[in-house]
């Protein structure tokens, strides 16, 4: 069976969609049942095409986000129907059993080949005000057009495949839930491994953590709220690209005088990453919504205890492995934080309760799933 994929998300910043899809094929190639593709909009590979540098890559995103809204919604409307064009004459040329499109949308596909798409939530219809303006119309115009296009959604939870099914009124049948997984690269380092970190980092010795880009969706605000309620100023590390929108946590942070309390480590790289995760007091993720929320069991195969919110996936996620708490309820973030930070017993048995619910995840199980939905479609 011959399948291509739209690999133009793997060339990007090694988050979100990269992560999912790297880990992905990488175990889907150690299957050897398929004849895998890798399309990058021009022509197709058997190898996977390489990261993105992480400076060029986050300047040129400095660089578009500069742009007026209009530009940038034209600029990627362009590029995606150049793509759709380019994947069908790809397609023509040759015969593919299946096209896994991986990007934000559904592509348009004239030729009788069956689609797979993943859709990891649909945060663009429900929190567009956390989105790019261009984004959200890029979204409005393309996916509610190719939507049905696709022979079959995978979505990474329970929570999203009711959440599709009840908004855009799609048959269950049409939906498989296939969770993520944990990158295997993260795994419990050792004290030297994250002292050498912190000091690389200047990082403090206990901090909190907070892990993915630095965008409104993320609820970042809360965390400070809550920090600069607290008696004990605990530091806070924010790891992650800065992403895009308004920032409003940075004013909140000047007027509690916490601003010597907060730590930007930027993108940095997965070795520092799950050495951060390991040294951490606590990962804390207020996500307001999630598809599936990768750092919560990324945190948890680091032995590091978790606090995220009680909405979307997050408690599907997490199981009985984390803290939850009200995302919009800084009372309730305070309270978790000092539970984690000065009840060492509940601590330690919540750091084993995240092994135990890490080891539930993996990328093979993922990879074979993902392989016997392809074989059913293509039938």
């Amino acid at each position: 069976m011959k399948i291509l994929v739209d690999a133009i998300p793997m060339t990007g910043l090694l988050t979100g969609i990269a992560r999912y899809l790297r880990n992905l094929y990488s175990a889907m190639e150690r299957i050897n049942e398929v004849e895998l593709y890798y399309f990058n909009g021009n022509q197709s590979t058997a190898a996977m095409p390489p990261s993105a540098d992480s400076d060029k890559y986050q300047l040129a995103s400095q660089a578009v986000r500069a742009l007026p809204d209009p530009v940038v919604f034209g600029m990627r409307a362009a590029r995606w129907l150049w793509y759709e064009h380019k994947l069908n004459r790809q397609c023509r040329k040759t015969a593919y059993n299946l096209y896994h499109e991986t990007a934000f949308t559904p592509s348009l596909i004239r030729q009788s080949v069956p689609q797979v798409f993943t859709l990891h939530d649909l945060s663009l219809i429900h929190f567009r005000k956390c989105h790019p303006k261009e984004r959200v119309w890029f979204s409005d115009f393309f996916f509610h057009r190719r939507i049905h296009e696709a022979s079959h959604l995978i979505v990474p939870s329970r929570f999203i495949k009711n959440d599709v099914c009840d908004t855009l009124s799609i048959d269950e049948s049409r939906i498989t839930v296939i969770p993520e997984a944990p990158d295997p690269f993260f795994y419990q380092r050792s004290e030297q491994q994250i002292k050498e970190t912190k000091r690389k980092l200047s990082l403090p010795d206990n901090y909190l953590l907070f892990v993915g880009t630095l965008e409104p969706r993320k609820n970042i605000e809360i965390i400070i709220r809550a920090l600069g309620r607290m008696h004990d100023k605990i530091p806070l590390v924010l790891t992650g690209w800065n992403g895009w929108g308004d920032k409003p946590w940075l004013e909140i942070a000047a007027r509690h005088n916490m601003g010597s309390f907060i730590y930007q480590t930027g993108y940095i790289d997965e070795e520092s990453l799950a050495r951060l995760y390991s040294g951490a007091l606590t990962l804390i993720y207020p996500s307001l919504y999630e598809g599936f929320g990768l750092p919560i069991i990324e945190a948890m195969a680091c032995g590091c205890p978790v606090i995220c919110s009680d909405a979307a996936s997050m408690p599907e996620v997490a199981g009985k492995a984390a803290l939850l708490i009200d995302p919009a309820d800084s009372d309730d973030v305070v309270r978790a934080i000092e539970t984690l930070v000065y009840d060492s017993q509940f601590r330690t048995h919540l750091v084993q309760e995240g092994f135990n619910q890490a080891t539930n995840f993996s990328w093979d199980q993922t990879a074979m799933q993902t392989l016997d939905l392809f074989k059913a479609v293509v039938k």
